[in-house]
This record gives structure tokens, C-alpha cells and sequence, in this order.
């Protein structure tokens, strides 16, 4: 793989697109760094630990990616001994290990996404670091008071001093001699002191030390000798406060040294997360999905598009190539989307040979090709003095050199830039050559010769770029089998050439060029029309499909009501005959002491037995079994459906086509019903089934009864309590009020004998005390 192809399907481009969503620098060269895996497997599981970290990011929420840093550079700084790392260096150590903390331990607590947990399984949560830099660095980085004792005390030293300098400049202020003398009444530093702004006229009434002047000359900062003192002290305060610090990040500084092996598997792990989520962040913004790779060198696009194109100004595009044929070879008009056709197929697969999501639907799958070589466009070399064509074959020559079975050559306008008739042999001479090393190839051409030998020979496919001569303009979509037509000479006569200059310009055209052209158009015409008949034909096998379902679901009902008749009668006169047997069987035991009537008991008895026998072999004949037609069900497990019996909305569970019943779940109930039954909710229902629908957040765990009367109260109380089982509740409460006791006394009668009720109690301290009633629920 060279620069060269990198840089004319501009995928040096799309990974500076792609750096600008790191949040780490240092990642911004090792993406622009990025090369296609050289290991199928590798990228494999690259690509399932990516599909695995974009559900994350999508489902799930991600993580806070801001304040990522590397921060294993930091642990470098560790190294030597007697070194100490800054304030800020250490709280970056510490924000970054409690991102990945919390990335963790939210991955596990959701207990999916197998391949990302796996990578990140091993990494150490370092929760002990963490806790020894929190206790001494505050989120404003900066170093706590109580990060060591001495701290603490030098710091409420100063504090102490600080007030005694504030008073004394106060008393300062207050002197009437001192009226005029401020400029302003203030304390500033200068030099690290306490000073104050003195009027250079009456400079001479404060005596003391002059720092500074302003540059007008008009202020004089003066810190006045009775501050002296206490300033120096300040100053000495300061000179230990910075000493203990030193000491305080001595300390820390060792203990991350001590664990830098496990503070530098974090690191790495934060720098590959902001890896993932440049690329999943990427991916979601630019609707792209994440392909599969197949290792059969084929390449499948579907609806694939270029991703430096508004998605609402391409047109997507969809082919494929290495199954049924190893060259694909697109002519058509100028402008018409060869080129980027072919800068699409080639980018497309570099990205998702890296390991990028692609722009293209997630049926796309990517072969795993070892190299991609391109030559595209326009590339003079001034530099060399090359002309365009020489240019060409120079790259041409590279790829011929370099190419293997698993390449992916894409060529644009070969033979280009010569003389026609030796472009045209030269672009055939190529194209065999590649077909011959069987490498998968995509070139583009517009020599009628070229199109008429991709046409003729086996391996080779041939597609065009369509185009309207209607509207002048090409429609970019990708004709697969179907070469493209030369349009100039339509163009120019609409564009109201004369018939002359038309007429002269078709003299010119050689015989062959012409019979080339009228096999094109003969073989378009036909394509339009066979795709016309292929529309009716479908419009037919639909209808006939829909008219054979309704008569099966017409007849099913007619046989079902016959079958239901006949079946009701004969049930009926079943229940006779075993009320006849019943009989029959206390009357044997009425006479069954007498010896002579034994024998005619036993004929009565087998009449019977007869008689039942002949009237359940006469309704097997009668009640026709027939062979149960499938019914057409048109939902599916998990969709919403109405239940009459129950008069509710239910989830589909199971569908048993050969008892025709259909499981669903109904709230906290499972039970199992008659297709017949079940009646599917339409698009307008939809909005009623979000209304009337029973679920947690409508119904709430109390229910205020106050101000009615018990036989309503217990109306619903009775359907509260039913709704509640449903969105399993285990406990709600009902507030009756305190009043005449009437209310509390009649629900308490009703909650004795309710079958969903385990146990009630009257409300504690909190709850409502007499005036509300705690159920505990079955």
C-alpha cells in the first residue's frame, strides 16, 4: 500500500476528520498514523470491541470524557528519585483514575458488552492512589490545609497574621491626619508585601518603605514601618508553607512511583478509550455503521456514501464485487459519479480496513483485502516535467509491480490522455492483466472499445453512471449491467446544434463505434423494459398472495362454525348417555342382590355401552377433521396486542400456530389465549394503547379515599387494588382521614376478606398515623 493511494481517496483527510473528535493530543498523531490492520482476526475483534463501546455510548450514556489525559507521560516525570510531580500533574492522575473507575464499574454493573469488558478486564482500579491524592489536592487544585499537620498549622498562622496586618492598616486609615494622604484606602503587594497607595505629595507623612511608583507618577506604594515587621514574619510563613508542600508532593510523588507499572495500565487504557470514542463519536455523527470484514476478498456496498458528501446531496450506491465477477467496469458521461463511485469504494474500505466506521448500510460487508492501490484523477508531476498520461503510467507501472490475489486496484479513466486508439488498447492490455492475477479491480473508462470488450469478456461486469438527456444531468445512480452511452451529440442538439453540424459529426463516427453504440442503447432499452415487466409481475404476485390468504382465513372460519355445530350436538347427546349410564348404574346396584336379574343387567349395561360407542363413531364421520390451514398472524413476539377477554393490552410472548393460541403477558399476568381472541393494534390504536395502558407511572402506591362514601371508597379501593397488582406493587397506602372513624372501619371490613391483600396495618409516625392504612399486598 503506498501514500499515493492514501492521498487520492483522501484518506489521510478523513482521519484528520476523524483526530478532531480525540480528546487526548497524543492521540491526534496516532490517529493520523492509522494503517489497515494487517491481521484478520485483529481487526475483527477491534471492530466487535467498537460495535460493543458505540451500544455503550448510544444505550447506555458513555462516559465523561472530559479532563482525559495521558497521563503515563506524567509518570515519566516520577522516575527519578528526589523529583516531585506538580499540583496539577497529580490531580490529572487522579481525575483520570477515577474516569476510569467509573467507566469500569458502570461496564460492570450493566453485565453486557462481553468483548469490552474482556479487553479492560485485567486493567486495576486504583481506588487507593486516588484516595492518598484526594486527601491532600481539592478540585481546585490546589493543596489542602489539613494535607499534613504542619500545613495546618502554618496555614492558621497566616490566617491569624493576615487579620493583625488587615487591623493595623485599618487603624492606618482612621488616623484624621491621614485624611488626604491615600490615594485610594486599600492594601495592595508589591514584591510580595503588604503596601498601600500614598499621594506622591504627602509621600513624606507616611514614613516607611517605598516599592513602587505608578507610572504617572502621581501614587507611591509605601509599606509603612509598622507593618514591617509583620510582613517579614508573612514572608517567613510563606518560605515554610512552600517547604511543607515540597514535602507533601515528595510524599505523593513516591507513592505513584511505587504503583506506576498499575497507574501506567490505566493510562493506556484511558488513551485506547478516547480512541473508541473518537471513532464510536465519529460513527453516530456521521451515521455511519460499523461493517462486517469478510476474508473472501469481496466487496459488498450497500447504500454506501462518500463522507465528505452532505448526506442530502448523494445519492447512495450499491454493488458488488470478487463473487460472481473480479472487474467491475463503470463508463458514462463526464461528471456523472464515476469518480467518486470509485474514490467511495476505495475509502470505504481503507476506513473499515482500520478499523473506522463507514457511511453505508450494515449489510456492507468489507473484504479483507492486503492492499489498495489507486490512481485517480490528474496527477502531473510538475516536479519531474511528466505529462498527465506519463503521470498515469508511472502509477500504473507501480501497481502492475505490487499487486497480489487479495489486492483492491481501482483505476479512474484508464488509458486516458492519449491517443484514443492506443488508450483504448492499453486500457484493455490492463485490465486483462489484472483479471488474469485475479485481483479485485473497479475501473473506469469512456472508450467505446474498452465498454464493448468489458461487454464480451467472462469476469468482467460492466455498470454505468446513469444519465437523464431529458434534464441534461446525471441522476449518480449505478446501473449494474449495463454499459454507458455516449451523450454528447444527444446534449448537443439540445442544446440546439444545428442538424448539420449533428448530422456531419455522426459521419465521422466509425462503423464499429456505431454498432457499439446501438448494442448499448438495444441493451438499455431492453433492461427498462424487462425492469417495468419485473414491477407488474411483483404488483401481481402480491395481489394474488393477499386474495389467497383471505379466501384460506374465510374458509377456516366456515369450517370452524360447521365443526362447532356438529360438535355441540354430539357433546349433547354424550351428556345423555352417560345421565343414561348413571341411571343405569344405580339400578344395578338396586337389584344387583337379586341372582335371576343379573344377566339382564349386564345386556342393559353393554346396550348402553353400544349405543355410546355407535354415537361417537357416527360423529368422527360426521364432524370432519380438516387439515388446519395456517391462519395469517400478523404480529410477531413482542408486539402489543388487544385481549377481549380481558378487555386489555397484552405483549406477545409465544405464538402457537398448530393449537392456534397465543401466550401473552398482561402486567404481572402470563396466560395463554385463542387467537380469535387476540386482536392486532393499528397504527391509530397506537396512541390509545399509551393512554388506557396500566404502568408503574400511572398508577401511584397510595390512593386518597377522603370525603366518600364506603360503598364508593370500596369501589375503588377494590379496582385500585387490581391495578396494583398488575404494575407489581408490594405495598401501597390508603388515606381515609381520621373524621368519624365510618370510612377507616368500612375499608378495613372490605380489606379482611380482599384476595390480594397479605397483611394491613394502620399508618406509623410519618405515614398518617389513623387517617391512613398500610396494605402489604400478595
Amino acid at each position: 500500500m503506498n501514500e499515493h493511494s492514501y492521498k487520492v481517496l483522501e484518506f489521510d483527510k478523513l482521519k484528520g476528520v476523524l483526530a478532531e473528535y480525540s480528546a487526548i493530543e497524543e492521540n491526534h498523531y496516532k490517529i493520523m498514523n492509522l494503517t489497515p490492520f494487517k491481521d484478520y482476526s485483529s481487526l475483527n475483534r477491534e471492530l466487535d470491541i467498537l460495535r460493543d463501546f458505540t451500544d455503550f455510548v448510544m444505550y447506555d450514556g458513555g462516559f465523561e470524557t472530559a479532563g482525559m489525559k495521558d497521563i503515563c507521560k506524567m509518570t515519566e516525570k516520577s522516575q527519578l528519585i528526589g523529583t516531585y510531580l506538580e499540583v496539577d500533574d497529580l490531580w490529572d492522575i487522579n481525575y483520570n483514575l477515577r474516569i476510569f473507575r467509573t467507566f469500569k464499574n458502570k461496564l460492570e454493573d450493566l453485565g453486557k458488552y462481553r468483548d469490552l469488558r474482556e479487553y479492560f478486564k485485567d486493567v486495576p482500579i486504583l481506588r487507593g492512589v486516588e484516595d492518598i491524592i484526594n486527601k491532600s489536592i481539592d478540585n481546585n487544585r490546589e493543596i489542602k490545609d489539613d494535607a499534613s499537620l504542619d500545613l495546618r498549622d502554618i496555614r492558621l498562622r497566616q490566617k491569624t497574621l493576615a487579620l493583625n496586618i488587615k487591623r493595623k492598616f485599618d487603624e492606618l486609615f482612621e488616623m484624621p491626619q491621614f485624611a488626604n494622604v491615600f490615594q485610594e484606602k486599600i492594601v495592595t503587594e508589591r514584591d510580595g508585601r503588604s503596601v498601600v497607595p500614598v499621594k506622591a505629595d504627602f509621600k513624606g507623612q507616611i514614613k516607611g518603605i517605598e516599592h513602587d511608583r505608578s507610572a504617572s507618577g502621581q501614587t507611591v506604594f509605601i509599606e509603612p514601618l509598622s507593618i514591617v515587621a509583620l510582613n517579614n514574619k508573612m514572608r517567613e510563613f510563606e518560605t515554610k508553607e512552600k517547604e511543607e508542600i515540597r514535602k507533601i508532593l515528595l510524599r505523593i510523588t513516591e507513592h505513584v512511583r511505587n504503583n506506576r507499572d498499575d497507574i501506567n495500565a490505566v493510562g493506556k487504557a484511558i488513551l485506547y478509550l478516547d480512541m473508541l470514542n473518537a471513532r464510536a463519536s465519529f460513527g453516530i455523527e456521521k451515521k455511519c455503521v460499523i461493517p462486517n470484514i469478510n476474508n473472501r476478498e469481496i466487496l459488498s456496498l450497500v447504500d454506501a456514501r462518500h463522507p465528505f458528501i452532505p448526506e442530502d446531496k448523494i445519492v447512495p450506491l450499491s454493488f458488488e464485487i470478487g463473487k460472481d465477477y473480479e472487474t467491475l467496469l463503470i463508463t458514462g458521461p463526464n461528471t456523472g459519479g464515476k469518480t467518486v463511485a470509485l474514490k467511495t469504494a476505495g475509502l470505504l474500505t481503507l476506513m473499515a480496513l482500520s478499523g473506522i466506521p463507514i457511511p453505508a448500510h450494515e449489510h456492507t460487508s468489507i473484504g479483507f483485502f492486503t492492499s489498495v492501490f489507486a490512481d485517480i484523477g490528474d496527477e502531473q508531476s510538475i516536479e519531474q516535467s511528466l505529462s498527465s498520461f506519463s503521470a498515469h503510467l508511472k502509477n500504473i507501472q507501480f501497481i502492475l509491480d505490487n499487486i497480489t490475489k487479495s489486492s483492491l486496484v481501482l483505476l479512474d479513466e484508464l488509458g486516458s490522455g492519449t491517443d484514443p486508439t492506443e488508450g483504448s488498447a492499453f486500457a484493455m492490455a490492463v485490465i486483462d492483466y489484472l483479471k488474469d492475477r485475479k485481483c479485485r479491480s473497479i475501473i473506469t473508462t469512456h472508450y467505446s472499445e474498452v465498454k464493448a470488450h468489458g461487454y464480451n469478456e467472462e469476469g468482467i461486469e460492466t455498470a454505468s453512471m446513469e444519465f437523464d438527456v431529458n434534464t441534461l444531468s446525471p441522476t449518480y445512480k449505478l446501473l449494474i449491467g449495463i454499459p454507458g452511452e455516449s451523450n454528447a451529440l444527444t446534449i448537443a442538439k439540445r442544446l440546439g446544434v444545428s442538424e448539420e453540424v449533428i448530422a456531419k459529426a455522426k459521419s465521422y463516427i466509425s462503423d464499429d463505434n456505431k454498432k457499439i453504440e446501438k448494442m448499448i442503447t438495444n441493451i438499455k432499452e431492453k433492461s427498462d423494459e424487462l425492469d417495468g415487466m419485473k414491477e407488474q409481475v411483483e404488483a401481481l404476485k402480491a395481489k394474488a398472495k393477499q386474495d389467497r390468504d383471505e379466501y384460506a382465513e374465510k374458509l377456516r372460519v366456515l369450517e370452524k362454525e360447521k365443526n362447532e355445530i356438529l360438535k355441540q350436538a354430539y357433546e349433547k347427546a354424550d351428556a345423555m348417555m352417560r345421565e343414561m349410564q348413571a341411571k343405569a348404574v344405580a339400578l344395578v346396584e338396586k337389584i344387583q342382590k337379586e341372582e335371576n336379574k343379573k344377566e339382564d343387567i349386564k345386556n342393559v349395561q353393554k346396550s348402553l355401552n353400544m349405543l355410546r360407542s355407535a354415537l361417537q363413531d357416527d360423529k368422527k364421520k360426521t364432524v370432519e377433521e380438516k387439515p388446519k390451514i395456517a391462519r395469517k398472524v400478523d404480529y410477531k413476539r413482542g408486539d402489543k396486542v388487544f385481549v377481549n377477554s380481558l378487555n386489555q393490552f397484552a405483549t406477545v410472548l409465544k405464538i402457537n400456530t398448530s393449537k392456534e393460541t397465543v401466550q401473552v403477558q398482561a402486567g404481572i399476568l402470563k396466560l395463554e389465549v385463542s387467537m380469535d381472541d387476540v386482536k392486532v393494534i393499528k397504527e391509530k390504536t397506537h396512541k390509545e394503547y399509551n393512554t388506557v395502558s396500566v404502568n408503574r407511572s400511572s398508577v401511584r402506591n397510595e390512593i386518597d379515599l377522603r370525603g366518600k362514601m364506603v360503598d364508593e371508597a370500596v369501589f375503588e379501593l377494590e379496582t385500585y387494588l387490581d391495578r396494583a397488582m398488575m404494575n407489581s406493587y408490594s405495598e401501597v397506602y390508603i388515606i381515609h382521614g381520621k373524621g368519624t372513624g365510618a370510612l377507616r372501619e368500612g375499608i378495613i371490613n372490605y380489606l379482611k376478606n380482599c384476595r390480594y391483600v397479605k397483611e394491613y396495618r394502620l399508618g406509623g409516625h410519618g405515614e398518617g398515623g389513623l387517617g391512613c392504612t398500610v396494605v402489604t399486598l400478595k
